[in-house]
């Protein structure tokens, strides 16, 4: 239900919100009366719940001086189609204009909105979103987000209270908590140098979605003692050969392949249904096609399986029929407290202890995926699997790719990360949220890095809304708020996500943004000072030892500066000099961070295992195009060093690292 003004007004000022004094009249004695009270000049403004933009039809007229001139500005505003009365107030003095506004979110919940107002709100769109409830610190960041900010700060004859604006902030966000408020539009507010005025409010009260949820422990499906493969089959192409074939190349637990059709699957027994197994079974892994699958779930069902990875697509991916046969398997399983992951997916890999339903030929790729530290949350199982190709010998924690997430989502799936003693940084991929709420609410409790890549950012799918926070915010905006509040790293692709996890992994964060950088070549310097200074970096400045130490492995024409050029010193000191520069940058405490080039032959000859030592974070450059490049990244990133094709990369990747560290 949309309030009218003065009931806005009213609502606000419960909560200690400065608006301009309204008076509501229906007849023309009543709004001369009201214009004396208040004292002229007046603003009269037409009230009805139909009309969204009031100047838009006339509806706002300004500077009445008299009691003439308020009988025929009441008659003109009444005229108005839908007018339900009018509005009388003071003429304010103009200050600065801008928006508080707030929108409910179907993922996310109540959004605050922060920017120029007026018309500027929609013609330059310079505006900053939060989710409520806010911090001051949120508030303060949203305010310097915008580019108005500068008229706030001061320019000219323009200066704002910016204090107080914080306090407005935090003060709506108070009020949205406390009502039910789904949208809010406050527009115009006027800023001056000591305080401000709402002079127009628009309130749409109703209720909230409510995004509660039960989080259950999902730490069965990772460590089963037994598991049936539903569809194992001796054709080696086929997904039912290849989970049998890397279950066997390290799982410890019992395997019971099923199918009518064989005896024997790759040396194992091979059963003609789940009810002819005697043993109990904790994980079921279904590979068949749909069709086929409500009946295996059921069976499931009898035999009390703990959980089920449905393998197979076909479901509500697909078709209608898909569908009704994801919501059946469903209803299935909740009766009997089964949880399932999938349909459409890769499921579950564990290095730790060799448990997978993933179906891409592993081990006949020979591919050995390291115990490590990365946990991975994926709505696509193929990307789960790029990830492995790209990021095998850093290491694993646990998988999950989550599929069509009917019933285990990636809620669930990151607090188990989250949880996990092994798991260290996550890497998560999302094309949607079954509860962006819920999601957020971990994600901001969580003290592991989590670095998110979301697909499906141009699908803006705007809200139809009375207002225009709700029209203006977009759901990629949103997450990218949710993310910024929880200090999650969102990424734009995945070159980036693999980027930013491996040095997570790898390294520790820097304690602050001061670095320094090395270079085999003048241009690499060059482009290396670029990066550091777009990404809001600083190159650090070289103590007195640092210097003197660097001059003696230099040529006395060699200027020693900060990018370092390494060429002219390995001409007067050999390449194995750039070790020790390495050590002697290491060792300046005016210094956070190295980003580095390198000589191929020099880290191929050598062992430098000594680096581990080191520990500041050291992020290397070379490029991988060759098999010996790529020779000597495996070399340098197995010892715990992340190696970039391009200094921007590196100098992209430690930005995030900075950011999380602060």
């Amino acid at each position: 239900m949309l309030l009218m003004e003065h009931k806005s007004k009213e609502l606000l000022g419960k909560y200690g919100i400065k608006t301009a004094r309204c008076i509501f009249v229906q007849s023309e004695e009543d709004a001369v009366k009201a214009a004396k009270l208040i004292g002229f000049p007046v603003v009269m403004k037409v009230v009805s719940r139909k009309i969204v933009h009031k100047s838009d039809v006339g509806g706002v007229i300004l500077n009445i001086n008299n009691e003439e001139e308020v009988k025929n500005a009441f008659n003109k505003l009444m005229s108005i189609e839908g007018v339900e009365g009018v509005n009388v107030q003071p003429m304010l003095k103009k200050g600065i204009e801008v928006i508080v506004g707030v929108t409910h979110d179907e993922q996310f919940g109540s959004v605050l909105m922060f920017g120029l107002g007026g018309v500027f709100v929609e013609v330059l769109r310079d505006t900053s979103f939060r989710l409520i409830p806010l911090t001051k610190q949120d508030a303060e960041e949203m305010i310097k987000e915008i580019k108005g900010y500068k008229l706030l700060e001061g320019y000219r004859e323009y200066r704002g209270d910016i204090n107080a604006v914080v306090d407005l902030i935090l003060k709506i966000s108070k009020v949205v908590e406390g009502e039910n408020i789904l949208e809010m539009d406050l527009n115009p507010i006027f800023v001056y140098e000591k305080g401000y005025t709402v002079a127009d409010a628009r309130i749409v009260i109703g209720d909230k979605k409510s995004f509660e949820k039960e989080i259950q422990d999902i730490s069965f499906f990772f460590n089963p003692k037994s598991v049936a493969v539903i569809g194992a089959s001796r054709n080696p192409g086929s997904p039912g050969h290849a989970i049998v074939e890397n279950l066997l190349s390290g799982y410890i637990g019992h395997i019971y392949p099923i199918n009518p059709k064989a005896q024997e699957i790759l040396g194992l027994k091979c059963y003609p249904s789940l009810k002819d197994v005697r043993d109990n079974i904790d994980v079921a892994i279904i590979a068949v096609p749909s069709k086929n699958v409500v009946e295996i779930v059921n069976e499931c069902a009898e035999k009390n399986v703990k959980g089920i990875i449905v393998i197979s697509g076909g479901f509500a991916e697909g078709w209608e029929y898909g569908n009704e046969l994801e919501k059946k398997i469903v209803e299935i399983a909740k009766s009997k407290g089964i949880r399932i992951i999938g349909p459409n997916t890769m499921g579950i890999l564990n290095p730790e202890n060799g448990f997978t339903s993933f179906f891409s030929p592993l081990r006949r790729m020979s591919l050995k995926i390291k115990l490590g530290n990365v946990g991975v949350l994926s709505q696509s199982g193929a990307f789960a699997n790029f990830l492995i190709f790209s990021l095998h010998h850093i290491g694993f924690s646990k998988i999950i790719s989550i599929g069509n997430k009917c019933d285990v989502d990636e809620v669930e799936s990151l607090n188990y990360l989250l949880n996990d003693e092994k798991t260290k940084v996550i890497a998560a991929y999302l094309e949607g949220f079954t509860n962006g709420r819920a999601l957020y609410n971990l994600m901001k409790e969580s003290i592991k890095p989590i670095v998110v890549l979301k697909s499906g950012r141009t699908k803006a799918g705007k809200k139809s809304a009375l207002t225009h926070t709700a029209s203006i915010s977009t759901s990629d905006e949103v997450f990218e708020v949710a993310c910024k509040q929880a200090r999650v790293v969102k990424v734009r692709d995945y070159e980036e996500l693999v980027d930013v996890v491996k040095a997570f992994s790898l390294l520790s964060l820097p304690k602050g943004d001061r670095v320094a950088v090395i270079q085999p070549s003048g241009a690499e310097c060059v482009m290396s000072a670029d990066a550091v200074e777009e990404g809001g970096l600083k190159l650090a400045e070289y103590s007195n030892k640092t210097f003197e130490r660097l001059i003696e492995l230099s040529p006395e024409w060699h200027t020693i500066s900060n990018p370092l050029d390494l060429y002219p010193i390995i001409e007067k000191s050999g390449d194995e000099a750039f070790f020790e520069i390495l050590k002697i940058i290491s060792e300046d405490k005016n210094v956070d961070a190295i980003v580095t080039g390198a000589f191929i032959s020099l880290l191929l000859r050598q062992e430098f295992r000594w680096l581990k030592k080191i520990e500041k974070p050291i992020l290397f450059t070379f490029k991988d195009d060759l098999e010996f490049f790529r020779e000597a990244k495996m070399k340098v990133e197995n010892l715990g060093f992340p190696v970039y094709p391009t200094p921007e990369r590196a100098i992209r990747t430690l930005k995030h690292m900075v950011v999380l560290r602060q």
